[in-house]
């Protein structure tokens, strides 16, 4: 554990803590933000608030509020007191601005260094961080972090997938993160350069920014035979660094101490109680420079009910499943992304590469997902492959799609977040 005293705190103590944290953020927004002021008067809500409980009158805080009020309507603090300047990659709309303070730089590295150290990142590591650096959060979330530990940092950025590998293999990188998909990525790269991923160092990875199925956790593990935990995070809040997998590999644990977590009904707004699926809320309660008080974040998940055995008391949420404004409805039944590709990555003759698309067909909705094979196959091992994979999508969701086994490297490629849904039938 990078912080053990804060990491295995009493729960009546972590609670303490919170609640004294959540009090003083909630007015220190009131105060000094015009936005908060109005938004809590509006509601006949009084900002001194006494209770947990109390916490539920207070608005939501949207996406749509961060936008209306950016690039710098939410700063609690002068211009002067802000060192850093971050914004959301847009994948959903404008992008979202967020500034930090010293104070501010300094919590979101204690909390990466948490879900590096959690990750197995020592003092010996040599770590590569793949990850484009400029106004996206991730790579300079992973770099304080990194740096707080005391790991050797490669700070290899966006580039060439060919360079990441030579990299790798010449500085004998020992641990590594970002995206998931890139890394699978990565892997088929290495291989095309005659460089077994499995016989190179890596034995660690870090990977967030997308939805992360168990299988594509286990696919990465099998292609670079290293240890692989899930992170959690977003730039309303600070970036990655929000929660993360431990060991157990059972759940994310999320830091209580800087985070105060609901989970709500996406349509009602009420909350609902540990082990029910729903919407996280989230409310920041050390971040000086930009306080966030109960913000939608639109991400599905739920609480689980009891201790980790790894030690830590700070309580875990399941990996997200979806965003409440991505799932899609078709002939009436919702799914999601992540359950496509659960799907897909169970099947070990096609690649890690998929697109999904939503059309018309009369006046039905049609859903045709094409994914990459690991090679060329003729045309009777492909229509078996297609009618396997049909067949698991529709005991997951429910629905019937056609499938279409497309050759390798003929789908789009993202080092970013991977653009999986294209629908067609507005």
């Amino acid at each position: 554990m990078f912080n053990p005293k804060m990491e295995k705190i009493s729960r009546k103590k972590l609670e303490e803590i919170q609640l004294k944290r959540l009090r003083k953020i909630v007015m220190h927004a009131y105060e000094n933000i015009p936005f908060y002021r109005k938004k809590i008067d509006e509601a006949g809500v009084n900002a001194n608030i006494k209770s947990f409980d109390d916490i539920e009158k207070i608005p939501f805080t949207t996406k749509d509020d961060l936008r209306k009020n950016a690039p710098f309507g939410l700063l609690a603090l002068p211009m002067e007191n802000y060192i850093e300047l971050h914004a959301s990659s847009g994948t959903t709309g404008e992008p979202v601005t967020v500034c930090y303070t010293q104070g501010d730089i300094e919590v979101w590295a204690e909390v990466m260094a948490r879900c590096l150290s959690m990750a197995g990142l020592t003092k010996k590591d040599i770590f590569q961080i793949p990850i484009p650096y400029g106004t996206f959060t991730g790579a300079f979330g992973f770099h304080y972090g990194g740096q707080k530990i005391g790991a050797l940092i490669i700070p290899t950025g966006k580039g060439d997938s060919e360079r990441q590998i030579r990299l790798m293999r010449y500085y004998g990188t020992t641990f590594i993160a970002g995206i998931a998909s890139y890394a699978l990525h990565l892997a088929k790269i290495a291989k095309k350069i005659d460089i077994e991923p499995r016989e190179l160092n890596v034995r660690n990875g870090i990977f967030g920014a997308e939805i992360f199925t168990k299988e594509t956790k286990r696919k990465i593990m099998e292609e670079w035979n290293m240890d692989v935990h899930d992170i959690y995070g977003l730039t309303e809040m600070c970036g990655p660094g929000v929660s993360a997998d431990c060991d157990e590999h059972d759940g994310l644990h999320i830091w209580e101490d800087h985070f105060f977590a609901e989970i709500i009904d996406p349509k009602t707004g009420e909350r609902i109680e540990d082990e029910e699926e729903g919407e996280l809320v989230l409310t920041t309660l050390t971040k000086e420079g930009m306080p966030i008080i109960r913000y939608r974040t639109r991400d599905i998940t739920f609480f689980y009910d009891e201790l980790c055995n790894c030690g830590r008391t700070h309580r875990k949420h399941a990996p997200i499943k979806g965003r409440s404004d991505d799932m899609i409805i078709v002939k009436g039944t919702n799914i999601f992304p992540s359950q496509i590709e659960e799907a897909i990555m169970k099947h070990e003759k096609v690649g890690n590469n998929w697109l999904m698309i939503l059309e018309k067909i009369g006046d039905m909705d049609g859903i045709v997902v094409k994914v990459e094979g690991k090679e060329k196959f003729d045309e009777k091992e492909r229509r078996n492959i297609e009618k396997e994979i049909e067949k698991e999508i529709k005991i997951i969701t429910t629905l019937g799609v056609k499938v279409e086994i497309v050759d390798p490297d003929t789908l789009p490629i993202s080092e970013g977040k991977a653009k999986r849904v294209i629908d067609r039938r507005k």
